[in-house]
Formats: structure tokens, sequence, C-alpha cells
């Protein structure tokens, strides 16, 4: 594994999604991390716990307080953060539905055009993937699995997502954008799945925000295990797909705390999974997780600010 460069964003432009697992979040309202009140009622007491179980109040404030606080000051200080209020010309779903359309019949020119129409409009770039590219993606995983389009369609649309991804990245993520110091972040699916477009999103996401970002495919566990021991990386980004992979995810993020160089290391975790049961991340054994993948960005330098820059483990 290297860090990626355009030849090889360029190659998975070309990549062809092999299942229906997408790694792609829904839009959140970052100013209040419970806008809608996902988690229930305010109350002094967000999760029940059996003696034995409970937390130690540290803890509580160490995973759950210090946190919120840190991403809420964050948004305010961040001037890259697009206004959580929602944009005139944000698309609608029928706007999804026909870009959806679009992607299928594998045109990537006519799809960047359709996209320049909103920017026209005033569409800020964060909110054309957040609000465009990613629900498109997951229109198609859904058009799968209801047999409303077959593999060959899917393939072209998910071919033409990617291809308008890599066109959309010198106005999203400029090439030879300096990342800053101590901030290097490695990508990879759950073992057995994998997420080229999810993640291509995600990467760039991070690339943005000036993360040095590394991918991995998924394909080899002990090569990544090696590469996370032999390299210092901040944070690590995994995506979870479906419950099938659940265990085996575990069970690699333990190998990968164990092994990592960086003492310090932060895990999240994302995916369609973490968005129905967000406590998997304590029984995935990672630190957290987000809705989407600007908040992921968000929740990356949370844990950096946090744990500090990690230290290096000794050899052997």
């Amino acid at each position: 594994m290297k860090p990626t460069t355009d030849n090889e964003r360029q190659a998975r432009a070309e990549y062809v999604e092999s299942d229906n697992a997408f790694t792609l979040y829904s839009r959140s309202d970052m100013a209040d991390p419970d806008p809608d009140h996902r988690d229930g009622p305010a109350t002094a007491e967000r999760r029940s716990f059996s003696k034995g179980r409970s937390l130690p109040l540290q803890r509580v404030i160490e995973t759950e307080v210090i946190p919120r606080l840190v991403l809420a000051q964050r948004v305010l200080d961040n001037p890259v953060h697009e206004p959580v209020q929602p944009h005139p010309a944000a698309p609608t779903p029928e706007d999804v539905e026909a870009f959806a359309a679009l992607a299928r019949l594998g045109n990537t020119d006519n799809a960047i055009t359709f996209i320049d129409a909103f920017c026209a409009r005033g569409l800020p770039i964060t909110q054309v993937y957040l609000g465009l590219l990613a629900p498109a993606a997951r229109l198609l995983g859904v058009c799968w699995e209801d047999d409303v389009c077959d593999f060959t369609e899917v393939t072209i649309g998910l071919r033409c997502l990617h291809a308008v991804c890599h066109a959309l990245e010198p106005r999203f993520a400029p090439v030879g954008q300096a990342a800053r110091s101590g901030r290097r972040i490695l990508l990879a699916p759950a073992p057995g799945e994998q997420h080229g477009f999810g993640l291509t999103m995600v990467e760039q996401f991070f690339r943005r925000g000036g993360w040095e970002t590394w991918i991995d495919g998924g394909t080899d566990r002990d090569a990544l295990l090696a590469m996370v021991a032999e390299k210092h990386f901040s944070l690590i980004g995994f995506s979870l797909g479906g419950e099938t992979h659940i265990e085996s995810l575990a069970s690699l993020i333990r190998d990968v705390r164990r092994v990592s160089r960086n003492a310090n290391l932060g895990i999240l975790v994302g995916g369609p999974l973490l968005l129905q049961e967000p406590l998997l991340v304590k029984r995935l054994g990672a630190d957290a997780t987000a809705r989407d993948a600007e908040e992921a960005v968000l929740q990356a330098e949370a844990l950096l600010a946090l744990q500090g820059r990690g230290s290096e483990r000794l050899p052997g």
C-alpha cells in the first residue's frame, strides 16, 4: 500500500462494484450533534447499563461529552464547513432519481453537465457530493436489491459515478494540496467487503481537510497489518456494509491495535449498518462513527485532539 496517486484514482474510476453495500452516509446537522433527537429525549442518562458494566464517569466524559463539544466547536471554527441550513439549490429526491437514471446510461459528460447546473445555482461542492452523488449511489443499491435494475445497469451507473468523482476532484480536493502535520489516515473496507465508490468519496473529503490518505482494497489482511506495524497512521477508517462481517472486522481491529506503530491509534467505523446500530462501535472496538463523509473528518479531528498525535510503539 502507498499514498493514492492520480493514476490510481483514475484506475478506481474504472472499478466495477461487486456488491451492493455502500459506505455512503446521510447528511447530518453538525451544529447540533443530535438536532432531530435521534438518541431520544435529552435525559441525564443517555444509555442504560447493568450493574457491573456501568462506565466510570471519566470514561463517559471522554467518550461522550468531550467529542460532541469538540465537534460542535470545530463546526463553528472551521470555515471550510458548509452552512448547516439546507441550500435553496439543494437536490430534491426527484433530482437524485434523475441523476441516478442518467448515471445508468454511463455518459460521464452528461452527468457532469447535470451537476454543473446545480453549481451554477450556487450549490456548494460538498453538498453536490453529499446531496447528489451519495444518494444516487444508495439509490443504485436499492434498485439492485429490488430488481429494478440488472447487474449491468448498476455496474455502468457506479462506474459513471466513479468517473464523475474523479472529474470533480480538482474542484473539491485539488491534487498537490499539502497535508497538515500529523494527519495520516488509512481507509479500508471490512474484511470480505469492497466499497470502491464510498471509499473514493471519503478519501476526497479527508484530503480536502488536509489529511494524507492511504487506501487498502481489503484483499490482504496480513498486508494491512504489516503496513500498520511499519507506518505511523493517526487513524484508520473502516467501512462496514452488512452484518455478515461484524465479527471479522472486530477481530481485525483488535489485531490492528495490537500491532500498530501508533500506540494511540484512533479507529473510525462507518457504513449503513452503523447508522442503524450506532452501539456497534463498542462491539467492534472502535472509537467513533460518522453519518457521512463530512462528519467523518470532524470526528477524526476530534479524536486527534483528544488523543494527541500518538506515540511510537517500539519494535518487538
